[in-house]
């Protein structure tokens, strides 16, 4: 069997995307995709290879992620390691990270609450060499922020620390940012198998109604901004006006939302 003959019988048999295919072929066999067209009439003579490929195949029918099969995704151009244990980094958050960007420098001093994979954290760290704090709480997923960390070379402005939203310590920041847990019961309850099955829920249900999370994070940032300092939080897609309303009772302002790809308010800045 040729390279070409695989994908081809894969794509029909699995019933898969051909890229999601492409991908795995790739990976199992540790080629390039220029790679894969130069040698895909080429034999499969390496049996350990296809069933390494075979097992991935089966990861893939079973609708676990690729990004979980590969063991990393792609973010802001960077490749960053993910696993069962972190959610897997989605352009919206991209977003969040450009907005934080556009705000911050240098000098500024930074808190990443629910820091999971780090992806947010790193790519500010990278783009401006700020000083950041990222939280994490389950001890799992600190594993990973803390290999993202060492694999990009951040580890002298990042400091991860195991701790559930805010730092026991009330230092002061200029930034506090969030990809919070913002999904509702409900939503939850309505997402595909693929992201329930091997996604971890911790990171997703925000609570009953979504957002619950949220408003703990805004009330908390109060002891830990610095006046003048910004909030940064990615939200529910119908969060918008209770969002609103949660930062002006807590005495927030120069509220604005930015809308992501698809058109809805999916990232809020604030103001202390």
């Amino acid at each position: 069997m040729t390279l070409s003959e695989l994908f081809q019988i894969s794509v029909r048999d699995s019933g898969k995307e051909p890229a999601d295919i492409l991908i795995i072929i790739e990976k199992a066999f540790d080629i390039s995709k220029e790679q894969f067209w130069k040698q895909k009439n080429s034999d499969i003579t390496n049996k350990k290879l296809l069933l390494k490929f075979n097992r991935y195949l089966k990861r893939l029918i079973k609708n676990e992620p690729v990004a979980y099969i590969l063991g990393n995704k792609e973010f802001y151009s960077e490749k960053f390691l993910v696993n069962k244990n972190v959610l897997i980094p989605r352009p919206e958050t991209e977003l969040l990270v450009e907005k934080v960007l556009e705000t911050t420098s240098g000098s500024s001093r930074i808190l990443d609450i629910g820091a999971g994979s780090g992806v947010i954290s790193i790519m500010i760290a990278k783009k401006t060499h700020a000083e950041i704090v990222a939280t994490e709480l389950d001890k799992n997923a600190i594993k990973v922020l803390k290999k993202n960390i060492q694999k990009h070379n951040v580890k002298s402005i990042i400091t991860p620390l195991r701790k559930n939203l805010f730092p026991e310590k009330r230092d002061k920041f200029d930034i506090i940012v969030s990809n919070p847990p913002y999904l509702s019961v409900e939503e939850y309850d309505q997402l595909p198998d693929s992201i329930k099955k091997y996604e971890p829920e911790a990171a997703l249900i925000g609570g009953e109604k979504g957002d619950e999370i949220i408003r703990r994070i805004i009330s908390g940032a109060l002891n830990y901004l610095k006046p003048g300092g910004f909030l940064f939080l990615e939200i529910g897609f119908d969060q918008k006006n209770r969002i609103r309303k949660h930062l002006s009772e807590y005495g927030f302002s120069d509220i604005e939302f930015f809308k992501d790809y698809q058109g809805i308010s999916r990232i809020v800045k604030a103001k202390l």
